[in-house]
């Protein structure tokens, strides 16, 4: 009587047993499954702030410094990256070097032909010096130095006897000259720049380059015609002498080169003893790449605007379409097809930004025959190595999941079945 109340009772219980069991099945499958939504999207959002999404505060900044990073870490494919360093070899591409910043981070760093140029080297950025200059006029007209682009040119000249003074020459302003509309008679183009009948090598051989280009004939009025003038770029390095008192170098380092951590750097002068506005700046591609930065970044350095923001976005304007897909702006060019803006200067020197992907790419070079595809380059091995990437792993991490799913769910289990038995007892 005593074994058969047992087996009549047994099922009972065993009945509510699971019935008690059921909901702690059920709650082990939820937490499975919220485990693995929660796993899932960490990851995800891991991913997705190293991949195509564009930064808008720099984790660091660059100032002592450029941090590196794998490529992959910064949403760009390390193998298309090699494809680009192979293919430069393969072509025997007259590079100095080539840098690539995504994100703040160097992802990739070559210098082809390291017997002559290295890292702490030194190199001519011939036309990428205009960026320069347009820059320092900006700040200085932030600072009170320069009234504005409206200015006339020649207003900042008051003590010189000047040529050929008419209304056209009247009416020249520093907007003109930052956009390459000055309708002065001038060609830099036609003949080599070594050539006596270059008007740039007569600038720089005449006695006093400032007033060389103060005497310049007009032949189109201001802001009509687009040409392209080296001298119109030294004639705003000598308003910024006219109105800081301090050499462009001398300026530069206070309000630019220094705040960026630029401490090594050099810049010829002509007789006078004025740092050429349209050239001769020699800086080390690390610290080029730096300026890139900072405009990406609209001016802005380390919780300091250097630049005024309106003055970058208006360097990055097409206000002059040269020629077809290319714009000109505050002596930046910007290439329409690609959405970036550029510091170009002769013999392939460029500083590229492109903020559509947050990148700033610098090459140095001594080409001289023109044969590197700089656009070429961009677009098919560093612009098309960003995009969606997967990681290695990229399996769902169900061993992460069911291991977490265990250590909580079993002792939670043997808590709940504990109780459970506890009760029917």
């Amino acid at each position: 009587m005593k074994n058969f109340k047992y087996i009549k009772v047994y099922p009972n219980r065993l009945g509510k047993l699971k019935k008690s069991l059921m909901p702690l099945i059920l709650m082990d499958i939820l937490l499975l499954f919220l485990l693995q939504e929660v796993i899932f999207l960490v990851g995800s959002t891991t991913i997705n702030n190293k991949v195509g999404i564009k930064v808008s505060v720099p984790q660091y900044w660059p100032t002592n410094g450029w941090q590196t990073s794998q490529p992959e870490d910064q949403g760009m494919n390390f193998t298309k990256l090699q494809e680009l360093h192979k293919y430069i070899r393969e072509q025997n591409f007259p590079l100095d070097s080539v840098i690539v910043v995504r994100n703040g981070f160097i992802v990739y760093e070559d210098y082809p032909n390291p017997n002559k140029y290295g890292e702490y080297s030194l190199h001519v950025q011939h036309s990428v010096t205009k960026s320069f200059t347009s820059a320092l006029i900006g700040i200085a007209i932030q600072e009170g130095y320069i009234g504005s682009v409206d200015d006339s040119v020649i207003s900042y000249f008051p003590n010189r006897t000047i040529a050929n003074l008419d209304a056209w020459k009247q009416n020249m302003t520093i907007e003109h000259l930052l956009n390459m509309m000055a309708g002065m008679e001038w060609d830099e183009t036609t003949y080599p720049y070594g050539d006596p009948r270059n008007n740039l090598r007569q600038m720089v051989d005449s006695d006093n380059c400032v007033q060389f280009m103060l005497d310049r004939n007009m032949t189109t009025a201001p802001g009509t015609v687009w040409i392209y003038n080296t001298g119109a770029s030294h004639l705003l390095g000598a308003i910024i002498r006219q109105t800081t008192g301090k050499t462009p170098r001398g300026y530069g380092i206070d309000v630019l080169f220094k705040p960026l951590g630029i401490t090594i750097l050099d810049w010829h002068t002509d007789s006078q003893g004025l740092n050429y506005g349209g050239s001769e700046l020699y800086l080390r591609p690390r610290d080029m790449a730096k300026f890139g930065f900072l405009y990406l970044q609209n001016g802005k350095w380390d919780g300091q605007q250097i630049v005024p923001e309106i003055w970058v976005n208006k360097s990055r304007e097409s206000k002059v379409i040269p020629w077809s897909g290319c714009g000109y702006g505050y002596q930046w060019w910007k290439d329409l097809n690609m959405d970036t803006f550029y510091a170009h200067g002769l013999y392939q020197q460029n500083i590229i930004v492109n903020p559509e992907n947050n990148l700033v790419i610098v090459f140095t070079a001594s080409d001289y025959n023109y044969q590197i595809p700089i656009s070429y380059l961009v677009s098919e091995y560093i612009i098309s190595a960003i995009g969606e990437f997967t990681n290695i792993n990229n399996s769902f991490p169900w061993e992460i999941t069911l291991t977490l799913s265990l250590l909580i769910g079993i002792p939670i289990s043997v808590i709940i079945i504990f109780l459970v038995r506890k009760r029917i007892k």
